[in-house]
C-alpha cells in the first residue's frame, strides 16, 4: 500500500515508480491474477484483506470501454522488453485524464473475474484503502488459472 516508492517495479497498468494498487475482490480471483508470475522460488506468499472505500472506478467490462480496453487487455511484458510503451499504459493514463481513481479489469486468465487497480489512495479526495485482519498465509500453483 505504499505510495511514492521510488523502487516500483513497471505492471501492466503503471510505469516505473507510478503508484498503482492491485487488488482483487477475492482470493480466487488474486490466484489467478498472480498464477503467471509464480515460480518455484517465490509460491508462498501472503494474503490481505483490504476495505475500499469511496473509489470513482471505470469499468472496462462495460461495453462503452472497449477502446480502453483493447489497449489494455494487450500483453504488456514482451512490448516493454521490447523497449517500446505497452498500449495498457496509454489506455491508464487516459483513465487517470479522465478523472477516475482507477479502474476494475476483467481477467484475461478466467472469464468472469475481475480486478481493481487504483491509482490514488489514502490522501485528500482519493479512496479510503486500510487493511482488515491478520495475513493469511498462501502456497501458490505455478501457472494458477
Amino acid at each position: 500500500m505504499k505510495r511514492g516508492d521510488p523502487h516500483r517495479p513497471p505492471s501492466r497498468f503503471n510505469r516505473p515508480r507510478q503508484d498503482a494498487l492491485y487488488l482483487s475482490p477475492d482470493e480466487t480471483s488474486a490466484r489467478v491474477a498472480i498464477g503467471q508470475y509464480v515460480t518455484e522460488a517465490n509460491q508462498e506468499r501472503v494474503l490481505l484483506t483490504f476495505e475500499v472505500r469511496t473509489a470513482n472506478l471505470l469499468d472496462l467490462r462495460h461495453p462503452e470501454a472497449i477502446g480502453l480496453y483493447e489497449d489494455a487487455r494487450q500483453s504488456w511484458i514482451p512490448v516493454l522488453e521490447a523497449g517500446g510503451e505497452p498500449p495498457s499504459w496509454r489506455a491508464a493514463d487516459r483513465i487517470r485524464a479522465m478523472g477516475f481513481d482507477g479502474l476494475i479489469d476483467p481477467s484475461r486468465r478466467r472469464p468472469g473475474l475481475w480486478h481493481v487497480t487504483l491509482f490514488r489512495w489514502n490522501r485528500p479526495g482519493a479512496p479510503t484503502v486500510r487493511q482488515i485482519g491478520a495475513p493469511k498465509p498462501l502456497l501458490l500453483e505455478i501457472g494458477f488459472r
